[in-house]
C-alpha cells in the first residue's frame, strides 16, 4: 500500500549525521559532524522552516536524552516549535538504557494527536533498536547473540510503529498525510563486513499515508537521505536550493547515491560502484561500467561539500 525506495542509502554512519541529511539535505562528512557546530547548522535551509512558512505546526519526538551529540541545539535551530524528550515522561517509564521504550513513545504521541489540527509536521526518532537491544517483549527469534537480539529489537520497533500506523488510518487527518519511514543509519551484522561496505549503507525507506496518489509501488532510482527534503517539498510546489540533493521522483534527476565513512566515500549508481579510501589514496571497490567517471564525481562531490562546510 506504500511506496518503497529499493536503492536507498544512509548518508553517514551515525544518527547525528543522519538528522542534517534527512531534514536539511546536507550530506554527512567523514570524521566530523556538522550537527556539533551550531553556527554552521543555523545557516542551513531545511524542511522544518520551509513548512513553518505555510503554517505547519512542527514537533520533534524522542524518548531519550536530547542533549546527546548536540541534538537539542540542532533541533531548536531547525525551527521545531515543540520538542518532546524523555524528560516529558514519567520517570517510571525510564526502563531503557537510552530512555523510554518505543511503544511508550508512540502511545503518548497517539494521545497527543487525537485532536490534531492540520497542517502539521512531526519527526519521531525511535531508540529501542539501539544497543543493548533490551526490549519489553518475549523474543520472537531464539538466541542470545547480538545479531539475534538486534533482530528482536527491530521486530519490537516495527511492531510499535505498526500499531501507531494502524490507529492513524482511522483518523480524519490520515487521508491528507504522508508518513516517511526511514532508518537513520545501518548496523554491521558481523565484524567480517568492512565499515565501508555498500551493503551496510543501504537502508530502507517506505512512504505511506493517504496523501500518496499511487498506492503500492517501488522507486528504483538510487538516492540517499539528502534527497528526502527536496523530493517532499517539490511534490507540494516548494522547490528550494539544495545543491547536494535531488528530487527522487523527477524523471530527469540522476540516479546515484553518495555516502561517507571516516576514511572515505562511496559513490553508487545504477551501473557502477566506487568506494574510495583516503588513506590508501585509491578505490577499495571499483565495480561496473564508468567507474573512472564515478570516482571523479565522488571526489568532486566531497571536495565541494568540504568547501561548503568550511565556509559556513
Amino acid at each position: 500500500e506504500g511506496l518503497l525506495f529499493t536503492n536507498f542509502y544512509a548518508s553517514g554512519n551515525r544518527t547525528d549525521k543522519a538528522l542534517p541529511a534527512i531534514l536539511n539535505a546536507y550530506p554527512a562528512q567523514p570524521a566530523v559532524s556538522i550537527i556539533k557546530e551550531p553556527k554552521k547548522t543555523q545557516s542551513m535551509n531545511g524542511m522544518v522552516r520551509t513548512l513553518a512558512g505555510l503554517g505547519y505546526r512542527s514537533s520533534f519526538w524522542y524518548g531519550g536524552e536530547i542533549n546527546f551529540a548536540n541534538f537539542n541545539s540542532f533541533v531548536l535551530s531547525s525551527g521545531f516549535q515543540q520538542v518532546v524528550t524523555m524528560h516529558d515522561f514519567d520517570p517510571v517509564h525510564y526502563n531503557s538504557k537510552w530512555g523510554v521504550h518505543d511503544h511508550i513513545l508512540f502511545e503518548v504521541l497517539r494521545d497527543s494527536m487525537r485532536t490534531m489540527k492540520e497542517p502539521f509536521l512531526k519527526v519521531v526518532l525511535t531508540l529501542s533498536s539501539h544497543e543493548p537491544f533490551d526490549v519489553p517483549m518475549d523474543p520472537v527469534f531464539e538466541g542470545r547473540d547480538d545479531l539475534t537480539k538486534f533482530r528482536n529489537s527491530v521486530y519490537y520497533a516495527d511492531r510499535s510503529v505498526g500499531g501507531f500506523i494502524e490507529w492513524a488510518k482511522g483518523t480524519d487527518w490520515w487521508q491528507n498525510t504522508l508518513v516517511i519511514l526511514v532508518a537513520d543509519h545501518y548496523r554491521r551484522s558481523s565484524t567480517d563486513i568492512h565499515v565501508y561496505s555498500e551493503e551496510i549503507f543501504r537502508i530502507p525507506m517506505l512512504w505511506l499515508g493517504g496523501a500518496l496518489t499511487k498506492q503500492g509501488g517501488t522507486i528504483e532510482k538510487y538516492g540517499s537521505q539528502v534527497d528526502i527534503t527536496p523530493t517532499v517539498l517539490n511534490q507540494i510546489g516548494l522547490p528550494d536550493y539544495y545543491p547536494f540533493a535531488k528530487d527522487l521522483l523527477n524523471a530527469g534527476s540522476n540516479s546515484f547515491a553518495f555516502y561517507t565513512f571516516n576514511e572515505g566515500f562511496g559513490f553508487i549508481t545504477d551501473s557502477s560502484a566506487v568506494i574510495y579510501d583516503h588513506k590508501l589514496g585509491k578505490p577499495v571497490v571499483s565495480r561496473g561500467s564508468g567507474t573512472e567517471a564515478a570516482e571523479k564525481y565522488g571526489r568532486a562531490y566531497l571536495q565541494v561539500l568540504y568547501d561548503d562546510f568550511l565556509s559556513r
